[in-house]
């Protein structure tokens, strides 16, 4: 049986002082996908982003995460996806667990005990009362995470969440990852431009290129359409016009 659609766009466009960034984008996102957004830097990835996440409305098109109308239904759909766009904020004089204190403060019917589940999830039980000035920029980031699973999400959502992390930092991200996904049954939607870093955690991949979709599927199906060896050699030659 195929796998449900937990997230989906419908010609989701989107303009800025005249010049069109995300053109008719049509996105399908199923239950269980580590799904990779792939584009080099400036191609609208970050945009696409913060319209999954309400933080900006298309001009047109709609967003639709598990059945329900993002602008529609804004209070019941964005309960649906925990997310960090962009780096997570912190206040960096208090602990792991106290900044995660405040937000579980600010979402109704969640008691404290789920501080301490989401930090054993993301690998920071052991530095939970350390200061997050502290922390590592992979801690950070896996404290954002823990902070996205704070509602209990379908769907998490991370835009380059391996910038800037060194070798460790990106293993411990990824295997983070995989096990939400295969332990807690959580979707990933991934913005990144590391292919390499994608191939190795993503089932299916969107490619994105000048704010149009150029190609989404399993990454074993794009790569044999294209005739390559590799995500990284599929990506370029879909995006400098091999495939449309």
């Amino acid at each position: 049986m195929a796998a449900e659609t937990l997230l989906e766009t419908h010609k989701l466009t989107k303009s800025f002082q005249g010049k069109t960034i995300i053109d008719n984008l049509n996105l399908n996102i199923k239950k269980g996908d580590v799904y990779g957004f792939l584009g080099r830097n400036g191609q609208g990835k970050t945009t696409t982003i913060r319209m999954l996440t309400g933080l900006i409305f298309p001009d047109s098109g709609e967003v639709v995460i598990n059945g329900l109308n993002l602008r529609g239904d804004f209070k019941q759909a964005i309960s649906q996806i925990g997310a960090i766009v962009e780096n997570p904020v912190f206040y960096d004089y208090l602990s792991g667990y106290e900044n995660l204190s405040l937000m579980v403060n600010l979402i109704p019917g969640i008691g404290k005990e789920k501080i301490n589940e989401v930090l054993e999830l993301v690998g920071l039980t052991r530095r939970a009362k350390d200061k997050v000035a502290a922390y590592s920029l992979g801690m950070k980031q896996r404290l954002g995470i823990a902070n996205a699973l704070l509602n209990d999400p379908q769907l998490i959502i991370l835009d380059e969440p391996t910038n800037g992390l060194d070798p460790q930092g990106m293993i411990e991200i990824k295997e983070m990852i995989l096990q939400l996904s295969s332990k807690k049954e959580i979707t990933f939607f991934i913005s990144s431009h590391l292919l390499h870093e994608v191939s190795q955690i993503c089932n299916r991949v969107g490619i994105l290129n000048d704010g149009k979709l150029l190609a989404e599927g399993d990454v074993s199906e794009l790569i044999n359409d294209s005739e390559t060896h590799s995500l990284e050699e599929a990506f370029f030659n879909i995006t400098s016009g091999g495939q449309h």
